[in-house]
């Protein structure tokens, strides 16, 4: 039997994450592929030892999304964890 445990995420939270993932895109796209495949170790998703420049983009811009959408979702609720 597996319990799910309820996550709660502040909007500070998701704030923090989003300066940090924006950080991150804009310094992907000024690498090449081999710069990046030095480097990605060091991004937040660097444990994904098979991912290229452009997933990495990818992953970063849905990542985004998200946050925003949570954003928008968590802005004026009173949220209690």
């Amino acid at each position: 039997m597996r319990i799910m445990a309820e996550i709660c995420v502040s909007v500070e939270q998701l704030e923090r994450m989003n300066k940090i993932h924006r950080l991150e895109l804009r310094k992907i796209r000024k690498m090449n592929e081999r710069q990046f495949q030095t480097f990605k170790k060091n991004f937040s998703f660097g444990h994904l030892e098979k991912i290229t420049k452009i997933e990495a983009e990818e992953l970063l811009t849905s990542m985004l999304t998200l946050n925003l959408k949570m954003q928008s979702e968590l802005s004026g609720k009173k949220i209690e964890c």
